[in-house]
């Protein structure tokens, strides 16, 4: 793995085919997409109930929702829970009365891990993803784009599922091949679940009206990690207009994938925007990145993935 700045990272280490890149060990049921990097005792990461602070002394930068200070990453989402990510092998949260573990589970391994992850010398991308041999192809866009429903959607079709909205990535990858990681907890909304042939299973959270559901693609890749050859990014089409897909180059390219990082703001605070600058540069060199604009009309739904799986077939 890189260091953060230009120091060798003294947690970084040799990691295999088939492996993580560090191991947890959680006193909270983290569910079965999370399995590959848990671990009873000995692990890198331990995550804990503790006490959290409501904020940082003297936060060399902040958000609404968090702040930073060196190797320590307050985190308070609007849920009742707050988190405290410790030097790349600690996270502690702390709870309000009434608040459910799937409320904990949803922010640690989405805000909290992207925070780890960081901490570790490793790049999150906010990104879903199927796998095809080896290769991994991302998905990635603003809220709301379909990054989840179209990798479900390509599971339906024999794609073998990867993972549902962050990618970890190893920056030390990037001189030959973009190495990656995901969890495969999938979330989808109902309808979603309907078009995409998803089992569905229980509520993502308990909170009144907030109906996504967890969800077990038809096809579930086996891959612990893979090689990221190509990123999409998800664009919605003006109207009822077919799809169409370019490749992104030049400064866009950059641009695209600085915004692809997950909690970009986290990463310029805890590696540092040249560090950053540095990653997403090497990571431009070695994977394609296409612009795939898409009516997210119902009609439309069908003709645009098959329009990527044509894509991804080529």
């Amino acid at each position: 793995m890189i260091a953060v700045g230009t120091k060798k990272n003294p947690m970084s280490r040799a990691v295999g085919v088939g492996q993580v890149p560090f191991t947890v060990s959680a006193s909270l049921d983290l569910g079965k997409a999370a399995e590959p990097w848990l671990r009873e005792c000995g692990a890198d990461v331990v995550v804990r109930p503790g006490d959290v602070p409501e904020s940082l002394d003297n936060p060399e930068a902040q958000g609404i929702l968090w702040q930073y200070a060196p190797d320590r990453v307050l985190i308070k989402p609007p849920a009742g829970v707050r988190f405290l990510v410790e030097g790349g092998h600690t996270i502690r949260y702390a709870t309000e009365p009434g608040v459910d573990d799937r409320d904990v589970r949803l922010f640690l391994l989405g805000s909290a891990w992207a925070a780890l992850v960081l901490q570790r010398g490793l790049l999150p991308l906010h990104a879903s993803g199927v796998a095809g041999g080896g290769d991994v192809f991302g998905f990635t866009g603003s809220p709301g784009s379909g990054k989840s429903t179209l990798a479900a959607a390509l599971s339906s079709r024999g794609w073998a599922f990867f993972a549902d909205d962050v990618l970890v990535l190893d920056p030390a990858s990037f001189a030959s091949s973009p190495r990656c990681w995901g969890c495969k907890d999938l979330k989808l909304w109902p309808e979603a679940v309907e078009m995409t042939n998803a089992a569905p299973g229980q509520r993502v959270r308990i909170a009144d009206g907030f109906d996504k559901r967890y969800a077990t693609p038809p096809c579930l890749s086996p891959l612990v990690s893979g090689r990221l050859t190509d990123l999409y990014v998800l664009v919605r089409s003006l109207g009822d207009t077919p799809a169409d897909m370019k490749r992104i180059t030049g400064g866009q390219l950059m641009a695209e994938l600085t915004d692809a990082v997950y909690r970009l703001p986290y990463a310029k605070a805890i590696v540092g925007q040249q560090q950053l600058s540095r990653w997403i540069l090497a990571l431009a060199g070695k994977c394609r990145v296409w612009r795939f604009m898409r009516p997210l009309t119902l009609s439309r739904f069908e003709s645009s993935v098959t329009h990527m799986e044509g894509a991804l077939g080529a």
